[in-house]
């Protein structure tokens, strides 16, 4: 989620993003999505809105049907047009929020700002480490041409920041297209 819900890399007191208490932990939790999207979602909405419309009397004549087949049909709907909505605002009100105390980091996935899943480490040196990562998965087909004017879609991959675990699988703390972001984030981590 890292490339769609920025985090903030430095501490800055015209922002609430960034945090350190009195008891010396650090919160950092996500940026919400630029309001262009806001306009996305009342227009999706919109649409969603007069599709229920549209449907509404053929839906309860089904739904109020004898065949099991066409009521079983109308439910799906009737769960879609309800679930779209609720899993797009829960998309829009999606917060990750990572705290630092000493040795002690945590990640935690918020949804209507309620912690849905926390993850916590212990950071040791040689064992659990913050490290950060480049990821390309497909082939760099225009850096290697090296045609001109091609330079724009060269694919970079992008940057992960990973707590990594001997014997164990990484663990994903924020994503980034830019190495510079990352790097001042694990900078950001490491002071506290």
């Amino acid at each position: 989620m890292g490339l769609l819900f920025q985090t903030p890399v430095e501490i800055n007191e015209l922002d609430d993003r960034v945090n350190v208490s009195s008891d010396g932990t650090l919160r950092i939790r996500t940026y919400g999505l630029p309001m262009i999207f806001w306009g996305y979602l009342l227009a999706i909405l919109a649409v969603i809105f007069f599709m229920i419309l549209a449907i509404k009397d053929p839906l309860l004549k089904v739904l109020n049907g004898e065949d099991q087949l066409n009521v079983a049909i109308g439910i799906a709907v009737l769960i879609i047009l309800i679930g779209a909505p609720l899993a797009l605002l829960c998309l829009y009100f999606y917060e990750k929020e990572i705290l630092k105390k000493g040795d002690q980091i945590s990640v935690i996935h918020k949804v209507f700002f309620l912690p849905l899943w926390r993850k916590s480490f212990t950071l040791k040196e040689g064992e659990v480490t913050l490290e950060l990562e480049h990821f390309l998965d497909s082939p760099n087909v225009a850096a290697q041409t090296k045609k001109t004017g091609m330079a724009g879609f060269e694919n970079r991959g992008y940057f992960k920041l990973v707590i990594t675990r001997t014997g164990a699988k990484a663990y994903l703390v924020d994503r980034n297209s830019r190495r510079g972001e990352m790097r001042k984030l694990k900078e950001l981590l490491e002071q506290y």
